[in-house]
Formats: structure tokens, sequence, C-alpha cells
């Protein structure tokens, strides 16, 4: 028989060459498919990110549990007493206002309090603000805990020079303006304790057992390498959103080169090694399966990289990181006494804003660095919006970010808490960062 020009082109060798390196590559894509689908379903910057089975209570139930079980056991405990007048080490303010449906303040106290022995506790210094202008409003006001755990209750009185702007805020439905005076208000009382570390924490977060040796410890570095670098840092952030730290796509340039680098590097050495390094060796080794190669199966790899995601292929390392960009939101931020003053004085209450838009808007400005600790000490346990209820109904739509809450019970752990073998769910984003970079690079033209 003749040989037909595809023949004459690949002949029985390379035919059969390019079969079993296509089969190979074909096993090979399956195997790591599977693989990476079952590995990768925690990581929101996935594209095999599954939410059923992402969301699922683990540790997480067992927290609660044990935040639930102290919380029971506050009737037998008296008020905090302080003998000595010594500065505490950290002083920990939340603000809470009363919610829709469950007040998760109370798993929030129990939580950052369960687990301390008695030095710890003494380090500790924990205020507590009723947000709402008349406190009663609020479910936990009238209840026993309010009274055992927290160092101080704080509330405001009609007595307060600001008490009819805050009613007026609150009649009109400006609750980022009561959410910034609440915030910064809660900051000076903590200041004022001359407490070496102030750390603000949201009402709807769950601390993980052990969170303030390990919040001290990262404290202590971050001020060692902060001293060494010359820098001004303004926090410390006890969780960060993981679905963030993916492939954001205003850095898909990067990428895009990157990706090019790897193909023309792997392609560049399989022509030199058949040309240049081994001729004669490789002289029967047919070049299309170079170019099969080079057009499919490394661009293959590459996309099964990036769909894998960040967080599955580059994990932060446990630690404590710089994180000036993408980290959100402002569930636990731990600031350091010398940087509250300046800080205070570049906050106001006219800026139409969130407090984590304030604080890193004035952070950029000010060229401040912030920091982490990896994996995360906080959870979100919140389902409904504080910032919604009695004060904007905009808030039950949308949270921070403007993504869409679902309104259904989530507990959502930002980041990875102290034992990975927990488990813990991950976070929920809006959509998957791997489509919108792949939008962006298909819409994409080059300018002029």
């Amino acid at each position: 028989m003749a040989n037909t020009p595809l023949h004459r082109q690949l002949g029985r060798l390379s035919f059969s060459a390019v079969s079993i390196i296509g089969c190979i590559y074909l096993i090979l894509c399956l195997v790591f498919l599977g693989y990476y689908h079952s590995s990768s379903y925690r990581d929101p910057t996935s594209f095999f990110f599954n939410p059923s089975r992402a969301y699922q209570k683990q540790y997480s139930s067992t927290r609660i549990a044990q935040a639930k079980t102290f919380l029971a056991s506050t009737g037998n405990l008296a008020p905090p007493t302080r003998q000595h007048q010594e500065p505490p080490a950290v002083c920990v303010g939340i603000v809470t206002v009363r919610r829709r449906g469950d007040q998760y303040v109370r798993l929030t106290v129990a939580s950052l309090l369960d687990g301390l022995n008695e030095t710890e506790r003494n380090r500790m210094l924990l205020y507590l603000r009723v947000g709402n202008t008349d406190p009663k409003e609020h479910p936990i006001f009238s209840e026993k805990w309010v009274e055992t755990l927290p160092d101080r209750l704080l509330t405001y009185s009609q007595d307060d020079p600001d008490f009819g702007q805050l009613r007026a805020w609150e009649d009109g439905g400006w609750y980022r303006n009561k959410t910034i005076y609440d915030f910064t208000t809660l900051m000076k009382d903590c200041y004022e304790t001359g407490a070496d570390y102030v750390a603000m924490i949201e009402d709807d977060t769950l601390a993980v057992k052990g969170w303030f040796p390990s919040a001290l410890e990262a404290l202590d570095i971050v001020h060692e390498q902060a001293a060494r670098q010359g820098q001004d840092w303004i926090y410390l952030r006890l969780f960060f959103v993981d679905g963030l730290l993916g492939w954001n796509s205003e850095e898909w340039p990067q990428y895009l080169a990157w990706s090019f680098i790897v193909w023309a590097l792997l392609t560049g050495t399989m022509v030199v090694f058949k040309t240049r390094v081994f001729p004669t060796q490789l002289r029967r080794f047919p070049t299309s399966v170079i170019w099969l190669a080079s057009s499919l199966f490394i661009p293959g790899a590459i996309l099964l990289f990036f769909m894998s995601g960040r967080q599955t292929m580059w994990p932060i390392s446990p630690g404590v990181h710089e994180m000036n960009k993408y980290g959100c939101c402002s569930q636990g931020l731990v600031f350091p006494r010398a940087m509250i003053p300046r800080f205070l004085k570049q906050t106001d209450l006219t800026t139409d804003w969130l407090v984590d838009m304030m604080v890193e808007t004035i952070a950029d400005t000010q060229g401040w660095t912030r920091w982490a600790v990896v994996p995360s000490l906080l959870q979100h346990i919140g389902a409904t919006s504080s910032k919604g209820y009695g004060f904007d109904s905009s808030a039950k739509r949308y949270g921070i970010l403007g993504l869409r809450k679902k309104e259904r019970m989530r507990l959502r752990c930002f980041g990875r808490c102290l034992d990975y073998s927990l488990k813990l769910p991950v976070c929920d984003v809006g959509e998957q960062p791997f489509l919108g970079l792949l939008l962006k690079l298909l819409r994409w033209q080059p300018e002029g």
C-alpha cells in the first residue's frame, strides 16, 4: 500500500510514539484531575471548590459547643477583679448591636475567654460596648454573663454630648457613620487603659482555642521584624479571607508572562536536546511529539495549575506575613499602642466608608505596613448583618466588598486554623477567581 501524506509525515515509529505518549498524557490528566478534584474542594480559589463539602462543620461545631459550655458556667463565675493596676498586654474591644435572629456576641465573648489560664486572663482586658442607643433593645443586655465575663460594659447615655447625633444616625439609617463612631470611641476607651495593644474584634466571630498566646507570640515577631526594617505598622490581622488571595485578575499580565516563559523554556529545552545535545541518540525520536507537547501537553499542565487554586499550589506558610493587599475584613485587628493616636487623627465621620475600608485607605495613604498571622485565629460565624438591622437595609443584601450574601446560616473559616487536621470549612467567595481571570485573558486587546 502506498503511503499517504500522513504516513509519510509520521511513519510507523512516529505514529507509535505519538500514540503512546498521547495515552500516557491522557492517563496523567485523569489522575491529576481526580487528585485535585478531591484535594482542592476546600480551596475557594480553585475551580474544584465544592461548597457543599467545604461548609461541613467539624472543628467549628466543637468550638461552638465549648463556647456554649463555658457560657453556661458563667453563673458560677465572679465578676473579674484585678488586684494590681498594671496595664494589660491587650485590651480587647467588642462593639455589639442587636441583630435579627441569633446574637453571636455570646459565642464571641465565650470563645475569646474559654481556655485562658489565670495569667493569660490577667494580661487581657475585655471591653464590651452595646452599640444601641437604648441598650435595653439588645437581647443580651439583661443576661447574666454580661455582668461576669467582660471587664467593663459600656453603653451610651443621654448625657453623652454626641447622643443626639447617634440617635439621628440610627433613625436615619446611617449605619456606616454610626459604626465608625462605635469603632473609634471604643478604641479610645481601650487606649486609655494603657494596654500595649488594642484588639478590635467584631461581634460575630469565633476564636480558636489557644488564640491569645498565639496572638501574643505573633505580635512579638511583628514587633521585632518591624523594628529591624524600620517600618511603621498599623495592625496584626487575626484572620483573612482565603478567596481574595487567589489568582487576582489585576495580576493576570504577570500570570500570562510567567506561563509563556514556562512554555518557552520547556519547548526550547526539548528542541535543543533533540537538535543540539543528543542529535544522534534522538534522531529517530519524532519531532511531532515535541510539537504535540508544546501545543497541548504544556498548555494543559499550565491550565491545570491555575484551575487547582493558588491556596492549593502556593499555600501561605504558617507564621507571620506582611499582607498589605487583599486582606479582608475587619473582624479581628490588633493595633499597637504607639500607632493609635496617629490612626485616630486620620479617621472621620463624614466619609461614606466601612471600618475595613477606612483602615485600609488610611494605611495606604500613610504607607503603614499590615501583618497577618497564618493560620487564622478567628472564624466568622455571622449570617446576618448587624449593620443592616435598624440602620441600613442595603446591608441585609450585600456584604463587605459588595458581594451578595446568602441568606442562610454558614460558618466560614477565614484562612486555616491552628490544627490543619481539623479540616475547617473555608470562606465563601461570590465567583471563581480563575474564571474571571480566564475571561479577562480572552477579552484582552493590546492598547493602541
